[in-house]
């Protein structure tokens, strides 16, 4: 019998806008849809782009029980236009749906539910329980460092996923890097965590981690699991699965061990961050390099553009090492420092200019971005 039931407008809402962000970029057209599976009182809505898979059940009034596909963006559409308190769906001939939103309807072509991907099996006695707050907190840590799809190492466009015990202690590390810069986000974890099968090369990639944030967002915890090809998280009746990906990530803590450096200079966070969002209006729209020359008393920030002038500005700092001349990409340090906390910041670095710096703070506990100079 074909499917009917109605179901809240909000609550459709707010499912179908994550639904539709992961079927957004599919190259099959059934990849589009989202399964809509009807059974008792619950509606469960399932979508993938077989990299990433995300189910979420809402509760409904149910007529007939059965399952088909509808198009995920138009339904997105029709929920956050429609005006009514609750949507009206009832299945028609060959699969063609008519929903009933107040004094609105519309016919809505479907196709089989047959033709939709299985969704990923897990493993729930695999499964942990973590602050959602931590998974968060570290992803929107590192995920502007990721390289993008045309970076050469493929590697790079995923984030590494670390666990580490040290004593009794249990700590979740990701990090990620564009070959350029490389950051650290290191977060305590109950030791139950430690169960969790992370391999030395574990790789999200950076459409899963975006994925698993919003999955994570507006929880409290949540339940995690790392297979051998998939990591999941669950929460009562939602499921996300992300497929991981393989390749072999820089030797992280070699990396860090390089950033150990002589010197060491304080500075207001925010005052370097405004300094720096200036003197960026100088540099050249490709490489945003900029010079920072660090004296005992001030540090200067130069920029020069060929077709509008140049720029330097000043920050009063304390320093007791030898003056020192640095460039960096601008663009990197304003990206590390908008995501960091704490009212100061401690960048540690050479005068061999060949040598990363290393950019942490005391009020950002776990927190370190590594960046590499550069020659101009």
């Amino acid at each position: 019998m074909p499917l009917e039931f109605s179901i809240s407008r909000l609550d459709l809402l707010q499912v179908m806008a994550s639904q539709q962000q992961v079927s957004k970029k599919s190259s099959m057209p059934i990849l589009a849809n989202v399964l809509i599976n009807v059974d008792n009182s619950m509606v469960a809505l399932s979508t993938t782009d077989m990299e990433v898979a995300l189910r979420q059940s809402l509760v409904a009034d149910v007529e007939h029980e059965g399952s088909l596909t509808l198009p995920a963006k138009k339904l997105y559409e029709l929920a956050r236009e429609s005006a009514s308190e609750r949507m009206i769906f009832r299945e028609k001939e060959k699969f063609w749906v008519e929903i009933t939103a107040g004094s609105s309807t519309y016919r809505l072509s479907g196709i089989s539910a047959e033709d939709f991907p299985d969704f990923p099996d897990f493993n729930v006695e695999n499964l942990v329980e973590i602050s959602a707050a931590v998974l968060v907190d570290s992803i929107d840590k590192v995920l502007f460092s990721i390289a993008t799809e045309k970076e050469n190492i493929p590697s790079l466009t995923n984030a590494l996923l670390r666990l580490e015990e040290v004593g009794e202690k249990c700590f979740l590390r990701l990090v990620s890097s564009d070959a350029h810069r490389m950051t650290f986000m290191t977060r305590e974890v109950p030791l139950a965590v430690s169960k969790l099968a992370i391999k030395p090369n574990t790789l999200i990639p950076r459409k899963g981690l975006v994925e698993i944030r919003r999955f994570c967002e507006n929880l409290d915890t949540v339940f995690v699991g790392v297979e051998e090809k998939q990591l999941v998280l669950n929460f009562k009746d939602d499921v996300l699965v992300v497929r991981l990906s393989e390749g072999v990530f820089p030797d992280s803590n070699a990396i860090a061990q390089m950033a150990e450096n002589e010197f060491n200079i304080i500075i207001p966070r925010l005052d370097f961050l405004d300094a720096l969002k200036r003197i960026d209006l100088f540099s050249e729209d490709i490489f945003h390099a900029i010079r920072i020359d660090i004296t005992k008393e001030k540090i200067v920030l130069r920029s020069r553009n060929s077709d509008y002038g140049s720029a330097d500005d000043e920050i009063p700092t304390e320093y007791e090492g030898e003056d020192v001349s640095i460039a960096f990409n601008c663009r990197y340090l304003i990206e590390t420092l908008q995501v960091m906390n704490g009212s100061e910041i401690r960048i540690n670095f050479s005068s061999n200019e060949e040598k990363p710096c290393k950019i942490v703070s005391n009020e950002d506990i776990g927190f370190l971005s590594i960046i590499m100079p550069m020659k101009i």
